[in-house]
């Protein structure tokens, strides 16, 4: 966490200085100092005490100057006279002060790192290994990870090949691993075997003597022996020979580097198995063959594995079946916590009510039943680079088995300042990538992929869940409260970031809570129904309205909702990321918060109107209204809005005169430039002026009002002004009106992602959408088109992979392969009267998915047909799906 520090302060310090970088050189330049060494400290392998210490002590000093920072700039907002005359007396006390400090700290930061960049790393070679005592003796129903892998040791090439094993700590690899290397067929067909674990701390000297070891060949002789003349030594056994060399829990590509010199390759089927839970490591050492990923357990796999363990049978008493399935739900298919649970409850009464206290408290059972288990998914947690540790434990504010929105956790990564700033990328692209680092560490789950095939939700396993809360606490960084639990005076001495996370709850006792010193550190309060959905929460107004959050740049109380927002928030004037569940009016006040970077209204009632003042927040990234609002224009544009109609229930929203701004933006030219999302607006806010001022926008929603009226050649000319964002990649169109957009030639040729709602547009009209250069994705809904019959003959979808129609009239659908060459997925919902897909769907190429729900009974006829004709053919890679009834949206 004192990279998380660091790097807010070097944003700060870019906000404070506005690109004068004349200003404070001894403190930027000491801050840089900081964060070299941070990114050094991860090269000293064994992080001995010293090191983490100075970590430490970069963290406390980056904070107190931040929160200095945000003092000064508090005081000069809401005292006139502070500036400039305490400017300089904060300069000389806060600055100055700090940048002295920080000098005499990097010597020693620099004596230090010199020490210990001579000290030796320990061998913990066999410590760290992931085949502990906890896994040795369990039965795994491994059967078809077995085959798969084996089949890839006997089988081609005749080539050296690696074979690599990926997934989560605790999920098996090892096992599996162990499993082909013991089976009795290998012992035959490999001439030489050897087994090595690699760990975090590898050393190249101990993988070839542990190597060496496998085949008797090492004497006193042997360690007096130089590196390079035991590789030398390593590569002369193997020579000629067929071996099997099992590489166990690699951490970095570096292991992988230093060894392959010694492993000869003569093209006699020789390979290595490579355990990993990072998954570039795998892929990197595989050479183009994709690694083998381990998937948690089924539950009939959990529930076999469990009952082996607790009664040395795949089945249990007829009475414990419930609360055994409850038990082993709760583990989520990670057999490191089954064999866990399964040791406790071997050794308590085996009764019903026993057993469900123990569903209940599986996190507590594991952590308490041994310290081995949790150590041993903490090595993943350890191994992460500084800048990952943050936005992983932040994860921790999410109740556990959450499906968390990946587009939501970005926003608070980037409000929360984990991110650290680039010219060649954006905050976003920055986060995504991080968000597939922990994915290829095995910290993160995929639950949903969109339907371009980025990571739509995500999950952490529960036990992982454990560890993060456990691992904040030891790093006193992030404090994670649920309802009904007090601060204890000890939270006083967590920095900066500690989250508040309430479930619903009826009797919350806040007021506890209200007075303590603690408080005015929190960064962040986010709220959940007790299954994350939207809910009531009666005392959040008053908490809100008692609580000074001095510093909270986070506020997410998304099913709250306020008649009118308590006036505290604007006093929030850190506040970077706002969410909330519905408010009538944005008052002025909005103004205020100059910081803000996500503002986002989750209600679906009436729309409403934004501020002027919405023009002064220069920072905005992100603007969603589930419903829709009106974008602030200027009053010589108002004469076609619907606001200024005496009849119209918007009458009291009428915009005010727009020269008012001060300095930053002028009447003429308003700007968001940062602004990345705008959804969603009413047609009537699309307007030259306004789209001139977003030159960043890359998502856009429109919906068209009950209140607007307009023309289908107002509508049209509306459109055609989406031209102007020359960023754009998604929109999304929904109509109320099906006879007012009579062409669609209006969208901008950037698109990456279309959906239509509602327009009625003939089926010959879909010409025009196919000459869209970059276009990937459609999505049609509710009778986006209309008519009985498309021939899509005249129609070449070049780069179209997703295509979903969602309630039509279509009856006959002709198509030629050829119109879809790069095709994946085809998703038909509510297509009554479809009488069947055609048969030329199924000879494109790429098509990887064929999806139906709730269609007529000829068109799933059809599509069984399909799915059946192509596995006949050998095409075993197209997967058909049918569903009667559905909850869900693509």
């Amino acid at each position: 966490m004192a990279h998380a520090a660091v790097v807010s302060l070097q944003q700060k310090l870019q906000e404070m200085l506005k690109g004068d970088n004349s200003r404070y050189p001894a403190l930027r330049q000491a801050v840089s100092s900081w964060h070299a060494f941070l990114e050094d400290s991860l090269s000293i392998r064994n992080a001995p005490e010293e090191v983490e210490l100075l970590e430490k002590h970069v963290k406390w000093m980056a904070t107190e100057l931040l929160g200095s920072i945000d003092l000064y700039e508090l005081k000069k907002s809401t005292i006139g006279s502070f500036y400039p005359k305490n400017w300089e007396l904060f300069q000389e006390e806060v600055v100055t002060a700090g940048s002295d400090s920080i000098k005499a700290y990097l010597m020693k930061v620099m004596n230090s790192r010199n020490d210990n960049d001579a000290l030796l790393t320990r061998d913990t070679v066999e410590r760290d290994s992931e085949y502990s005592p906890l896994l040795q003796a369990t039965v795994l129903d491994l059967d078809n990870d077995l085959m798969t892998v084996k089949s890839r040791l006997i089988g081609p090439p005749s080539k050296l090949d690696v074979v690599s094993i990926v997934g989560m700590g605790g999920i098996g690899k090892t096992t599996l691993a162990r499993k082909v290397y013991d089976d009795i067929y290998m012992e035959h067909h490999f001439y030489i075997r050897a087994w090595i674990t690699v760990s975090q701390m590898h050393q190249h000297r101990e993988m070839l003597l542990g190597i060496l070891r496998c085949f008797s060949l090492v004497n006193d002789n042997t360690y007096l022996k130089s590196t390079e003349q035991l590789a030398e030594q390593v590569y002369r056994s193997l020579k000629g020979r067929r071996y099997l060399i099992a590489m166990d829990d690699v951490w970095d590509t570096t292991a992988w580097d230093v060894v392959k010199r010694s492993f000869p390759d003569d093209k006699n089927g020789s390979r290595v198995i490579l355990t990993s839970r990072l998954a570039n490591v795998g892929i990197y050492a595989s050479s183009g063959s994709l690694p083998h990923y381990m998937r948690c357990l089924s539950v009939d796999q959990s529930f076999k594995l469990f009952n082996l363990k607790v009664f040395g049978r795949e089945t249990c008493p007829l009475e414990l079946e419930k609360a055994t399935k409850q038990i082993v739900e709760k583990c989520q298919g990670l057999p490191l916590a089954i064999v866990v649970v399964a040791g406790f409850c071997s050794k308590i009464s085996k009764t019903e009510n026993c057993w469900e206290d123990v569903a209940h408290k599986i996190g507590l059972v594991v952590s308490r039943e041994t310290e081995e288990c949790m150590d041993l998914l903490a090595l993943s947690y350890k191994h992460l680079s500084h800048h990952l540790k943050p936005c992983f434990l932040y994860m921790g504010a999410f109740p556990k088995d959450f499906e968390i929105s990946v587009s939501r956790l970005i926003k608070l990564w980037i409000a929360a300042e984990f991110l650290e700033y680039t010219f060649e990328m954006d905050f976003e692209e920055v986060a995504e990538g991080y968000l597939k680092d922990l994915i290829d560490r095995s910290l993160i789950m995929v639950k949903k992929r969109t339907s371009s095939g980025k990571v739509k939700t995500c999950e952490v396993h529960d036990l992982l869940h454990d560890l993060i809360i456990r691992e904040a606490w030891k790093e006193r960084s992030i404090y994670f409260t649920k309802s009904n639990v007090i601060l204890s005076p000890s939270v006083a001495s967590f920095e900066h970031r500690i989250i508040f996370n309430f479930h619903r709850a009826s009797s919350t006792r806040l007021k506890i809570i209200y007075h303590r010193p603690s408080l005015p550190h929190a960064s962040s309060f986010l709220c959940f129904g007790r299954d994350g959905t939207p809910g009531s929460c009666s005392q959040v107004d008053s908490f809100i309205t008692f609580t000074n959050f001095t510093w909270l740049t986070v506020l997410d109380i998304c099913f709250q909702p306020f008649d009118h927002l308590p006036c505290e928030i604007w006093q929030l004037s850190s506040l970077r990321y706002l969410a909330l569940a519905s408010f009538t009016v944005l008052p002025p006040s909005i103004r205020k918060l100059r910081y803000l970077q996500t503002l986002i209204r989750y209600s679906h009632q009436a729309s409403i109107c934004l501020p002027a003042e919405i023009w002064e927040i220069k920072k905005l990234r992100h603007l969603y209204f589930r419903k829709c609002c009106y974008f602030p224009s200027f009053q010589s544009e108002q004469k076609d809005y619907p606001g200024k109609s005496s009849h119209s229930n918007l009458s009291l929203t009428r915009l005010p005169n727009f020269s008012y701004h001060p300095g930053e933006s002028s009447r003429s030219n308003p700007s968001l430039t940062k602004l990345q999302t705008l959804s969603y607006i009413t047609f009537g806010s699309i307007k030259r002026r306004i789209f001139k001022g977003m030159p960043k926008l890359k998502k856009l929603g429109i919906r068209e009002s009950e209140e607007e009226h307009l023309t289908a050649k107002k509508m049209s000319r509306k459109l055609k002004k989406l031209v102007l964002l020359e960023k754009l990649e998604t929109l999304k169109c929904f109509f109320i009106k099906p006879w007012i957009l009579k062409q669609c030639d209006v969208f901008p040729p950037t698109l990456k992602k279309l959906t239509l709602r509602g327009c009625q547009l003939p089926w010959n009209q879909m010409t025009i959408l196919c000459m869209l250069p970059e276009l990937e994705v459609l999505k049609l809904k509710d009778y986006a088109f209309q008519g009985s019959e498309w021939e899509s003959t005249d129609e070449h979808f070049q780069r179209l992979k997703f295509l979903l129609l969602d309630g039509t009239d279509l009856i006959h659908w002709i198509v030629s392969s050829i119109q879809f060459p790069k095709l994946e997925s085809l998703v038909l919902k509510n297509c009554y009267c479809l009488s069947e897909i055609p048969d030329d769907v199924a000879e494109i190429p790429t098509l990887q998915f064929i999806e139906l729900y709730h269609c007529s009974p000829s068109a799933d006829v059809s599509a069984n047909r399909i799915q059946e004709e192509q596995h006949n053919m050998g095409n075993d890679d197209l997967v058909v799906r049918i569903h009667k009834f559905y909850n869900c949206e693509t």
